[in-house]
């Protein structure tokens, strides 16, 4: 019985879990910080951030853009699946390749997100209105 119980209970939370949609992304997000997940101590200089001013763009039609020192360093599209981005992106020789990002915290303001390799990295940006 306690098992039940426990059951519904976990079924409640993972229900209440608000479900992101695409539209949530769509924008300009500045980079504030950049840290490496499994080092929380190795967070990256800000100095560098303000230097290279780092961000994304999300369009409606499912395109992204990512930009840094004021030039693009990647473009491709993406789509959401649960918490996690599917990015494609498209390389010189119409070459694709798909990287994942989990979303760790969305609101209208702020986005986390997590690289998905062996060595994470975690990004939190603000949206430019």
């Amino acid at each position: 019985m306690k098992n039940y119980f426990l059951l519904i209970i976990i079924i409640g939370f993972a229900s209440c879990q608000s479900e992101i949609k695409q539209e949530d992304l769509i924008g300009k997000w500045k980079y504030i910080k950049y840290e490496a997940v499994n080092k929380p101590s190795d967070v990256s200089s800000s100095d560098l951030i303000d230097e290279q001013q780092p961000y994304i763009v999300f369009q409606k039609e499912g395109k992204a853009e990512i930009y840094s020192s004021g030039k693009i360093l990647s473009k491709g599209t993406f789509f959401i699946e649960n918490q996690i981005i599917r990015y494609e992106e498209v390389l010189e020789g119409n070459v694709k390749r798909k990287i994942a990002f989990l979303i760790k915290e969305l609101n209208q303001n702020q986005l986390v997100f997590e690289t998905m390799d062996a060595e994470p990295k975690r990004i939190t940006a603000e949206k430019i209105k």
